[in-house]
């Protein structure tokens, strides 16, 4: 009893702290969008990005993980408090369904997870990092831990809610990868035209059956850039209204794709292939395009420098990478066999991971709904190329190329899967559209 207690009271926590510190009126007016654009999933969606980047100053500073907990939670209810009556006035019979939907789904994963107590094998790489964080050592201790390049944060927020916990089980850490996964879901769907709400939530329900993999929440960070790379898309659509050309909604973007950065190595490689084709694409004058591209490398160069001076850490995997595949590709032979072995794989890993077939479907009958290709259409189509082409890029470096593709293709495949579920949602928005009109 006093485990489901506390499982409840975890999820009461999240509810709080996500609230703040940005409710609907005050989060449209930072982002220049109008009153009513974004919803309560996108406030606590937003707030999520902002806790992560507190989160990552808090882990670099060192400051006391329980006291952090106790001044965000203080502040978290004061700004409940405050906005209590404008809070009441937005919650109606279709809210309320929804909360009672998103409650019911994440807290059967929470339950889920409690009887299912086991970390697989990356799981114990990124519990020696969290262990750090949750004895509040300091952070050059990460220097010491196996594979002590690997990023920080995803560790970092699991010890403070590990730490934070009631019964301060190891698990309820990573209760938080499950909120921000069933968040990140329900979120999709604000850019949806569909509006009977079962029909939202059976597709809601669709997308959890198709892309809940219990591996990856024993102690990977798949989630993590899965889910992020889903609220990233959802505001590349809100662009749209915009024309464009809301620079403030663009930075956003950036910030919340920067993020990827922090959770894995190769979170720095999806940064700029689904930065730089927005950046050139959007409809914003050329001084604003390089005053863009100088804050991804600005951003790129902060991440190299944390690494190398306050963690006291950075790996050469990504110069070995480039090295590795302009020697193996002189090969022909070689080169041959490896990219058969790739695309084998990868055809494995979509079918294991059916979201994919899915988003392999859906630019398929948006091609043949559409008479021409729109600007996200092409977008995530450039996206989907350049991660294709990085896959290739990254394995054909390798020498021990059958072993790690048997071991870490299907997750590399699956955590970028999340940025492109809106492609499934414009082809229901456009069937909708042309069928019944």
């Amino acid at each position: 009893m006093t485990e489901i207690i506390s499982i409840l009271l975890q999820f009461l926590i999240f509810l709080i702290i996500f609230s703040f510190p940005f409710n609907n009126r005050l989060l449209c007016s930072v982002l220049n969008l109008k009153n009513g654009s974004l919803n309560l999933t996108d406030v606590q969606a937003i707030n999520i990005i902002f806790f992560i980047y507190l989160s990552l100053i808090v882990s670099i500073s060192g400051l006391n993980i329980e006291l952090f907990f106790k001044i965000y939670l203080f502040f978290s209810i004061i700004f409940i408090l405050i906005n209590f009556k404008k809070n009441i006035i937005i919650i109606n019979k279709s809210n309320l369904l929804k909360f009672l939907s998103f409650f019911l789904i994440s807290i059967s994963i929470f339950f889920f997870i409690a009887q299912n107590l086991k970390l697989e094998w990356d799981g114990h790489v990124w519990i020696q990092k969290a262990l750090i964080f949750f004895n509040n050592e300091n952070i050059s201790n990460l220097n010491q831990t196996v594979h002590s390049d690997y990023p920080h944060l995803g560790s970092f927020i699991w010890a403070f809610f590990w730490k934070n916990s009631l019964l301060e089980y190891e698990f309820f850490g990573r209760y938080f990868n499950v909120y921000l996964y069933v968040i990140s879901i329900f979120l999709i769907f604000n850019i949806s035209n569909i509006k009977d709400f079962n029909f939202k939530i059976i597709f809601i329900l669709f997308l959890i059956l198709i892309t809940f993999e219990p591996y990856y929440f024993a102690g990977y960070q798949e989630y993590l850039i899965f889910s992020t790379l889903v609220i990233a898309s959802r505001y590349i659509l809100l662009l749209g209204l915009s024309n464009f050309k809301n620079t403030k909604l663009i930075i956003l973007i950036i910030l919340i794709l920067f993020l990827n950065c922090w959770f894995k190595n190769e979170g720095k490689a999806y940064f700029l292939i689904f930065t730089f084709p927005l950046l050139f694409m959007i409809n914003i004058s050329n001084y604003k395009k390089l005053l863009l591209i100088f804050l991804v490398s600005s951003l790129l160069v902060v991440q190299y420098l944390v690494q190398l001076y306050l963690i006291q850490n950075y790996n050469s995997t990504g110069s070995d990478i480039i090295v590795n595949f302009f020697q193996n590709i002189g090969e022909i032979k070689l080169l041959i066999i490896k990219i058969f072995k790739i695309s084998i794989h990868i055809v494995i890993a979509f079918i294991k991971h059916s979201l994919w077939l899915v988003i392999l479907l859906s630019f398929l009958f948006n091609k043949l709904i559409s008479k021409k290709i729109d600007f996200y259409s092409r977008y995530f189509l450039i996206c989907f190329g350049l991660n294709m082409l990085l896959i290739f890029f990254v394995y054909i470096s390798l020498n021990n190329i059958d072993f790690f593709l048997k071991v870490t293709l299907d997750r590399v495949i699956f955590q970028t899967s999340g940025f492109y579920i809106t492609i499934f949602i414009l082809v229901l928005n456009k069937f909708k559209d042309k069928f019944y009109k």
